[in-house]
């Protein structure tokens, strides 16, 4: 099954911490669990795991590792999207719009970024 990601760019970092959020409490949910149990397994307040799951809070890189930890899953799997997204047409369309206003300099990030991923 091919995995699609969202591509980090420009100004979406609100509709990535939903995304983030929403996959959480996708995996949190999946394990019959509480924010309270995850909270407690993760070492972080239950109050602040439901504000990261409704893309509230921008949660730090240990926070998120020990979120991955507590629910079983590697790192990057809090950000495998495939579920949010509806279809590839979709997603292409949604790379355009972002794309169309990037400098030069961003083309060269963002093609540097795609190409790590795929190889």
């Amino acid at each position: 099954m091919n995995r699609l990601y969202i591509f980090i760019i420009g100004g979406i970092m609100e509709e990535v911490r939903k995304l983030l959020g929403q996959r959480i409490r996708y995996l949190r949910n999946l394990r019959g669990i509480t924010q309270e149990q995850l909270g407690d397994k993760a070492d972080v307040n239950y109050k602040y795991l439901g504000a990261v799951e409704r893309g509230e809070k921008n949660p730090s890189t240990d926070n998120l590792t020990k979120i991955a930890v507590a629910l079983g899953v590697k790192l990057n799997e809090l950000f495998v999207f495939e579920h949010e997204i509806e279809n590839i047409q979709l997603l292409k369309k949604k790379i355009d719009d972002l794309l169309k206003d990037a400098s030069r300099k961003e083309f060269k990030t963002i093609y540097r970024v795609i190409k790590a991923i795929l190889m």
